[in-house]
């Protein structure tokens, strides 16, 4: 199965993306913030990671940034 995070601050968007994500078949992990997006990524392996530009505690720009240093994960901005 593949495996999304999902890095959206908005919680009813993170919740719809997640939902319709997981009804396609895929195995999605939600994340509000960059600390937790950057935990799940340190746990898990991912096929996509779709990010938010701006979080509560920093720019998905600089956490794109850090996943392109040593992974070949696909990144679509929000």
């Amino acid at each position: 199965m593949e495996k999304i995070l999902v890095i959206e601050d908005d919680w009813e968007l993170n919740r719809s993306l997640c939902a319709g994500l997981s009804g396609g078949g895929y195995g999605v992990f939600p994340a509000h913030t960059l600390a937790e997006g950057r935990a799940l990524l340190q746990q898990e392996s991912f096929s996509l990671v779709l990010l938010d530009v701006n979080l509560p505690d920093g720019e998905g720009f600089s956490l794109c940034r850090e996943i392109k240093i040593d992974r070949d994960i696909p990144v679509l901005f929000l």
